[in-house]
């Protein structure tokens, strides 16, 4: 016996469908759901088999029918036309193999009780949807900044490393995936008046990423967009799995991407039984996705100690991901050399790099205050110590790093001679 469920949203074929099943001696419809939340949690109860539901169902997105799949409910969809391109090509982006069309409703007991999970590669192939391109260059990287709780200092060093990049003409977007206290914004005196982050969610979940991903960033100059954050930190669950995964790829083709992110590392296993992912999890993808993770550390008792603790959970939640530790807010009055920390911080794992970045409290304070990066706010042992952060991470955009500082060099020589 296969147990159905059904999700119409109101199409006009919702009973036709409904004969088609009652008609078939192996089916039972065990549900007509109201939405796709009602759906997801209908299927959490390990129950049914099989959903049959409708493409244009509000709230539709891959994490949904990922969530279906997880519980082995497989899904069959109702459309006017199996043939139609931006039909064949949602069902695709929507992992959806199985189409049935509306004039075909009387062979859907048929369709129920033969459909299979065939993955990703079977429908690409039997529907000719083709993944997204690589980027042409292919040297586009996504850093996530993280760190672990205590105010490290992540968001100051993720505007910093993106406005160096973007200073060295480098095409840069600087994405807020924080779910718990996002605030690239405040920094960077950005008016909320729409969450990026939360606009480009609800695009993947509908398939209109790509074309409208121009139309949620917000350009700080020539080189630099922002994907601003969460309005508010309870609205982390309109996010859906998934969707900050799609955000950064897709990010990732066009611009180098710097990732801010919450300190959380923990995997709620309670949200498998229900629509909403966990609070972590736009933290989680941004470092399933990153080439490189960036560790910012307090150079306190304190904060050392979080960060010797954060780095043994990242190693074991990433593996081999490159990680690289920015040691920030070092001063004499700690007592403790560089060579000190290093050792410390070596012992817990192994590093691509380890970076010291100097206290500088009024710099930090000036660049706050009047909504900009540290940069915009003049030279200082901080400003020089982020440029070297960013030398390494990327190599690629230390020439023109290197001709920028030259040719100030030659502006400055000018104007001493004139006076």
């Amino acid at each position: 016996m296969i147990c159905v469920l059904l999700l119409a949203s109101g199409a006009a074929w919702e009973s036709q469908a409904l004969e088609s099943l009652s008609g078939a001696p192996d089916v039972v419809v065990l549900k007509r759901c109201v939405d796709v939340d009602d759906l997801l949690a209908s299927a959490g109860t390990g129950q049914a088999h099989v959903v049959v539901l409708s493409l244009d169902a509000p709230g539709l997105d891959a994490s949904a029918v990922a969530h279906l799949r997880r519980h082995a409910v497989r899904p069959v969809a109702v459309v006017p036309d199996p043939a139609h391109g931006e039909t064949v090509a949602r069902a695709g982006r929507l992992d959806i193999a199985t189409l049935v069309p509306v004039a075909g409703l009387a062979s859907l007991a048929e369709a129920v009780t033969s459909v299979e999970d065939l993955g990703d590669t079977r429908i690409r192939d039997e529907l000719d949807v083709q993944p997204p391109e690589p980027s042409a260059s292919g040297t586009h990287r996504v850093v996530a900044v993280w760190g672990p709780a205590g105010a490290p200092g992540r968001t100051t060093v993720a505007t910093a490393v993106a406005a160096e990049l973007a200073r060295r003409r480098a095409s840069t977007l600087l994405v807020d995936a924080d779910p718990w206290a996002g605030s690239v914004s405040q920094h960077l005196g950005i008016l909320e008046e729409v969450s990026g982050v939360l606009s480009a969610a609800r695009l993947a979940g509908s398939g209109q990423l790509r074309e409208r991903f121009t139309s949620v960033r917000r350009a700080v100059d020539e080189h630099l967009s922002v994907l601003t954050g969460l309005p508010r930190a309870d609205r982390w669950v309109e996010v859906r799995a998934g969707a900050v995964t799609d955000i950064l790829e897709l990010a990732r083709e066009q611009a180098h991407v710097v990732v801010d992110t919450g300190f959380g590392l923990e995997q709620d296993r309670g949200s498998d039984f229900g629509a909403a992912p966990a609070r972590n999890t736009m933290t989680l993808e941004s470092l399933d996705v990153a080439d490189e993770v960036l560790v910012v550390g307090s150079a306190d008792p304190v904060g050392l100690s979080r960060l010797a603790r954060g780095l043994v959970e990242l190693r074991e939640l990433t593996g081999g991901l490159p990680v690289r530790v920015a040691v920030n807010r070092m001063r004499p009055t700690l007592g403790w050399s560089e060579k000190d920390i290093a050792g410390m911080v070596e012992g817990f794992a192994r590093i691509s790099g380890l970076h010291f970045l100097p206290d500088d409290r009024a710099a930090v304070d000036r660049a706050l205050v009047g909504g900009r990066s540290l940069l915009e706010v003049g030279e200082t042992a901080l400003t020089r110590g982020m440029a070297g952060l960013v030398d390494a991470m990327f190599p690629a955009t230390m020439a023109a790093a290197a001709d920028r500082r030259t040719g100030l060099r030659r502006r400055r020589a000018g104007r001493a001679r004139r006076r």
